[in-house]
């Protein structure tokens, strides 16, 4: 694990009467990723003595609208969600040649996307630090940004496996909000033709671990079709597929190009993870869960994010899920143990009250 060891000599050092300001103030890049229309580097702040990283367009996407609203819009959209599972933005500018820029938090750790691949590998060290629960957790926190985010009339669009972030010391950040749609965008809007092209490339990660591009695995059956209908339940139909590859370790959707993935979204029975999966004991609260989300037609999934969270969230306490029937003998099976543990502690608090009575009634004749 990398440490940065915060130092006097730069906390303590005196502020200049005149302070550079802007992009002038940034030393120090050094490149991290570059690769679809991104390039991001680190550079040191001067004034504050920290290491953010700065994304700017590549140089043949500069001059071109499309890209330019799109990197505009990840920018403002990231920096006014202010929610923990957002990555914070500092500051929105041009540097010396005139191309815009925004700096941001540096962030270590691994997107899940990272995770799931070492999982299904087989990876020992992976595999025990995250353990199912401990996934499920880490989509708990993205839905409650997600619904958050919805709150402020924004819907993400990207969610997949490499849009979140799992950082060294647990911090979870929902990532990559340049095909954000908000509360009063109109339906002919350029980034919207860009994803129904199916042509649309996909950033840079801001982990610095290079480029994904290609068809977009993750889409709805909404955001494949010319009517520009989309709204929060198409993030849950994209969380469906992350959920769905964290119960399976395999892919919900293939296809050698646009054309044939929108076939199969809009014309392939759903594939639940018990029925891709049956070796993976997938408990069957997930399953359901999974399903909800994963209907074709948006008013047959859930109608808000802050219900498929509160269902994950159910599951990991051990309560009821909204979207599964409980089998009576497992209600049985969960009331017994329930009743066993209420009685074995009974039992042990009984035996604590007796030996302190019978100490005391000691004390109190032979003492």
């Amino acid at each position: 694990m990398v440490t940065d060891n915060i130092k006097m000599s730069e906390t303590d050092r005196d502020l200049p009467k005149h302070v550079k300001n802007g992009f002038m103030r940034y030393r120090d890049f050094q490149p991290l990723t570059q690769g679809g229309e991104a390039i991001l580097r680190t550079c040191v702040d001067e004034n504050l003595g920290r290491t953010v990283v700065m994304k700017t367009l590549q140089a043949q996407f500069q001059n071109l609208e499309t890209y330019q609203k799109r990197f505009l819009r990840e920018a403002r959209v990231t920096a006014q969600i202010p929610h923990p599972c957002t990555i914070p933005v500092y500051e929105l500018s041009r540097d010396s040649e005139g191309n815009a820029y925004f700096t941001m938090k540096k962030l270590r750790g691994r997107d899940l996307s990272d995770i799931l691949d070492k999982i299904a590998e087989g990876h020992q060290e992976t595999i025990e630090k995250y353990p199912l629960d401990n996934l499920i957790n880490v989509l708990v926190h993205c839905a409650q940004c997600l619904a958050f985010a919805h709150n402020q009339g924004v819907v993400h669009r990207d969610m997949k496996p490499a849009n979140i972030m799992i950082g060294d010391y647990g911090e979870i950040m929902v990532l990559d909000w340049g095909l954000a749609k908000v509360w009063d965008m109109a339906d002919d809007d350029e980034v919207d033709k860009l994803i129904r092209s199916g042509q649309q490339t996909i950033s840079g990660r801001l982990t610095g671990r290079g480029d994904v591009q290609g068809t977009p695995f993750y889409m709805s059956p909404e955001q494949a079709v010319e009517t520009g209908d989309v709204d929060e339940r198409t993030d849950i139909y994209n969380m469906g597929i992350v959920l769905f590859e964290v119960l399976t370790n395999q892919s919900y959707m293939s296809g050698k190009s646009f054309k044939e993935i929108k076939r199969k979204l809009l014309e392939d029975p759903l594939r639940s993870p018990v029925s891709v999966a049956p070796k993976n004991r997938i408990p069957p609260e997930l399953n359901a869960i999974c399903v909800k989300a994963l209907q074709r037609t948006p008013a047959e999934r859930y109608q808000k994010m802050s219900q498929m969270e509160n269902d994950l969230r159910n599951y990991l306490l051990g309560k009821a899920v909204s979207v599964y029937e409980e089998p009576w003998y497992r209600r049985v099976l969960k009331w017994r143990e329930r009743k066993i543990f209420s009685l074995a502690s009974l039992l042990w608090m009984l035996a604590g009250a007796t030996v302190t009575l019978i100490a005391q009634l000691i004390a109190h004749f032979f003492g």
